[in-house]
């Protein structure tokens, strides 16, 4: 049984909160289109090569890990995951992101996490759920970042039968929505926007300037739930969860001031500048202010939201409902040569409906059951077919979806399997 100390607060072993970890893991529901699932930082870190505060390569790395915890406080140092320098063609380094790290990722599951318990007074706990992602992807600029840490947050309740749910908080674009959940057994249901990987409570569209995150599963999706590795449980302890740099080597224009005013933090109204271009690489978890170090000042900002977001969320949809894609594009994906395919995509609906590009999400599916990601490659409607080169070894498999003037998005499509 767990030890209840002398302040009155739950003490739990290890095992334990390994146990109320993976108990209450959230069950991640997927957009048709998402082509990334969180994983284990290992691999990243073996892949890039660390820039201290003057853009130096450490000559060590890769691996990064090592610099990063001999220069924990360096707030310039960012890791570099590919050779090449960032560039305005964002859907190429995604794509190149994914060929480097995707075949170790099976899209038929939910990645993995990182958890952490940390203690809420008397006997409430809340159990954090740190989730990474190796691209912030998009579909339209702006936005895309190497990198991406998001939280999902759950506070639980010990009582006579047990751990009982009470809320969640998901930290969507860093805007903590809170809602009360109650379960005994298992973890919410979890909404995951399509490339930006932000958190939601409900499924569908999302409106937020300049861009609509969205997240719909296919039709009878279960959720898919993440294994839960948990964090070193001496919070004290420094390694790469509180190094002080950037996971990528994307630097947004509110960021870029505030590094050349000094500021040790950005402020939130240069914050929202990071909107405009590229997006901005997360720092580490620990680095995060109060979502890392105060969850429960984090839970409180979320349920002063939620009824603000609420209000504010209708009347985004009630205006958005007039202007979205209703008719699904025509997308054409031809063979040409063995590795080798054409995309042609038509116009579709009037006005602000009208469908004026359509991004093509493109997998495998391999004998073993895996589905493994491949690229996204988008093109303008009415113009001539595109080819693009697409490496694959199994069935190659590809979905679709259209988006007007407005960067709304409408009703994805999909094919039959195209090649062996």
């Amino acid at each position: 049984m767990p030890l209840i100390n002398r302040a009155g607060s739950l003490t739990l072993s290890k095992e334990e909160r390994v146990e109320v970890l993976r108990r209450f893991a959230p069950r991640l529901r997927f957009d048709q289109l998402e082509r990334w699932r969180p994983s284990l930082a290992d691999s990243y870190l073996l892949g890039s090569t660390f820039r201290d505060e003057n853009g130096r390569t450490a000559p060590e790395t890769p691996p990064a890990e090592t610099a990063m915890l001999e220069r924990l406080e360096e707030l310039k140092s960012k890791l570099n995951p590919l050779k090449k320098e960032p560039d305005d063609k964002t859907q190429i380094r995604s794509n190149e992101l994914l060929r480097a790290y995707g075949p170790a990722q099976d899209l038929a599951t939910g990645g993995a996490c990182y958890g952490r318990v940390v203690a809420a007074g008397g006997k409430a706990k809340f159990l954090q759920y740190w989730l990474f992602y190796v691209d912030n992807p998009c579909v339209l600029a702006p936005g895309r970042h190497d990198g991406d840490w998001e939280l999902v947050q759950v506070r639980v309740q010990s009582t006579e039968r047990g751990f009982a749910a009470t809320h969640v908080t998901l930290a969507g674009h860093g805007k903590p929505v809170t809602k009360p959940f109650h379960s005994t057994q298992a973890g919410p249901d979890v909404f995951v926007a399509v490339d930006s990987h932000a958190s939601y409570h409900e499924e569908g569209a999302h409106p937020m300037l300049p861009l609509s995150d969205v997240s719909v599963p296919e039709p009878g999706d279960p959720g898919l739930t993440p294994e839960v590795v948990p964090l070193p449980l001496d919070d004290t302890q420094l390694d790469w969860a509180h190094w002080h740099g950037r996971w990528g080597m994307n630097h947004g224009a509110g960021t870029w001031l505030a590094l050349r005013l000094r500021l040790k933090r950005t402020p939130a109204y240069m914050r929202r500048l990071n909107n405009v271009g590229a997006g901005e690489s997360p720092p580490s978890p620990g680095r995060q202010g109060a979502s890392w170090s105060q969850p429960g000042t984090f839970e409180l900002r979320g349920t002063q939201r939620r009824w603000t977001n609420v209000a504010l969320q209708r009347l985004a949809h009630l205006i958005g409902e007039a202007t979205w894609p209703q008719t699904p594009p025509e997308v054409t994906v031809t063979q040409v040569e063995p590795n080798d395919y054409t995309i042609e995509a038509k116009p579709s609906g009037r006005l602000a409906r009208r469908v004026r590009r359509v991004s093509v999400a493109f997998w495998e599916e391999r004998p073993n059951g895996e589905r493994r990601s491949l690229a996204m490659h988008s093109v303008l409607t009415g113009k001539p077919a595109k080819t693009f080169t697409i490496l694959h070894e199994g069935p190659l498999r590809w979905r679709a979806a259209g988006y007007n003037r407005l960067r709304q998005r409408g009703e994805p499509v999909s094919s039959d399997a195209l090649a062996q």
